[in-house]
């Protein structure tokens, strides 16, 4: 990518939020704890805000894993709410699992992709 980070408040601010979504994705997945959530919401709310208003390389590089990360996460809120009960059952869970590391998954390539790994 052409994009030079030095400098850089914006992509510098994106790879922190990487950093975040990267440890708060192994955190629920370790823990199962839900409340996480909220977290996860925060952090993919300013990344998406970064890169969809981003016409540099940086972004543009990265838009189909990007997409992987909202839609999954928009897929988790969705199950979660659909959820009739306090505790997701298990095929929420499962559904869960699956999207999380869907996150996770295209989290890492993002960060292959930014040579940070």
């Amino acid at each position: 990518m052409a994009t030079e980070l030095e400098g850089n408040v914006k992509l510098q601010r994106f790879i922190q939020l990487l950093a975040d979504l990267n440890r708060e994705s192994v955190q629920m997945i370790k823990t199962g704890n839900m409340e996480l959530l909220y977290e996860m919401n925060d952090t993919i709310e300013e990344m998406y805000s970064i890169q969809h208003e981003g016409t540099e390389d940086a972004y543009t590089a990265i838009e189909e894993d990007a997409q992987i990360i909202y839609q999954n996460f928009n897929a988790m809120i969705t199950m979660v709410q659909s959820n009739e009960k306090d505790a997701p059952d298990k095929a929420t869970s499962v559904a869960l699992k699956k999207f999380l590391h869907n996150i996770f998954d295209a989290n890492v390539r993002i960060v292959l992709a930014y040579g940070l790994a």
